[in-house]
């Protein structure tokens, strides 16, 4: 009788601790310009909205963080509102060409591509990287061979080009957003993070941002926080922005909120702006931007939630 009560307690504990863990999801829809259109930011809104439910939805079920930030992005990829997959802007000559990286921060695996022109959803490609290959970034021709050699289904690239972003090239009259991303950390305290992006509208081909760049764009470590970045690429990059943030948390002892800040102060030094989502080891939540409005929406299991597009 004692061997089989020392046995319940044996499997009941575990799932005592993990219930009893903070988690929680936070979502961006990219920062930049965004007008005071009340129907259109509430379209945005109910988006985001419904990304971090459901992304919440995963981490509520006991799923993993990377599954909960694969779910909650492909949400944005898949509405056209957002620099990302089918809303996704084009390049020079008319077409898209969509980035995208995922992390998770409990073994440090990562995978991203670049330059995806013909796939819906580039945040599933970067994790089909990151746990089918031995690889970690796919670019250009690369991603279409990927596609094919795990039998995905391609769409026609046309399909991305909508007459909208077309006439916004052909005017000049472009509406500057960036890239969508999410951060969550799951019951097991593992922290995941994925960016995903169109680019920059009327760039050049081939450019790449910091979106698949890991420690650019993307970040995550267990034990200090998970990141995702948005804004002019190029700043982000020279700043290592996601991992500057992890690395100011483990070795300056920063907090989430001053690590944060710090960063977005030096990206604006050098000229530049953008935003930043972040989630640390503790379930602390934050999120900051130097743009016009952030689309950003987050919950936690200590049953906080909040969604806008201007702070």
């Amino acid at each position: 009788m004692k061997k089989i009560i020392v046995v319940g307690i044996i499997f009941l504990l575990p799932f005592w601790v993990f219930s009893n863990k903070p988690f929680a999801i936070i979502v961006h829809g990219g920062a930049g310009t965004y007008s005071n259109d009340s129907i259109q930011n509430y379209k945005i809104m109910q988006v985001i909205s419904d990304a971090v439910e459901k992304g919440y939805k995963v981490l509520e079920n006991g799923g993993a963080a990377v599954d909960a930030v694969e779910t909650a992005i492909k949400v944005l990829e898949d509405s056209r509102l957002f620099n990302a997959g089918k809303g996704s802007v084009l390049n020079e000559e008319g077409f898209v060409e969509m980035d995208a990286s995922i992390m998770e921060g409990k073994e440090l695996k990562a995978g991203a591509v670049a330059g995806v022109r013909d796939f819906p959803n580039p945040i599933s490609l970067a994790r089909l990287v990151m746990e089918k290959t031995p690889h970690l970034l796919f670019a250009g021709e690369g991603v279409g061979k990927l596609i094919d050699r795990f039998q995905l289904k391609r769409i026609n690239p046309d399909s991305l080009v909508t007459p909208e972003k077309l006439q916004e090239i052909k005017s000049g009259k472009i509406h500057k957003k960036g890239t969508v991303g999410a951060v969550a950390l799951d019951k097991y305290g593992n922290i995941a993070a994925g960016t995903s992006t169109g680019g920059i509208a009327n760039k050049m081909v081939g450019r790449v941002g910091d979106s698949p760049i890991i420690g650019a764009g993307t970040y995550a470590k267990n034990s200090t926080c998970g990141v995702s970045c948005t804004g002019l690429g190029e700043f982000f990059i020279k700043q290592s922005a996601a991992f500057h943030i992890s690395a100011l948390i483990e070795y300056a002892n920063y907090s989430l909120k001053d690590a944060v800040g710090y960063v977005l102060s030096e990206i604006m030094k050098m000229g530049a702006t953008g935003g930043i989502i972040a989630i640390d080891k503790n379930g602390n939540i934050f999120f900051d931007y130097t743009t016009q409005g952030m689309p950003c929406g987050y919950k936690s299991s200590s049953g906080v939630k909040k969604v806008l597009i201007f702070k």
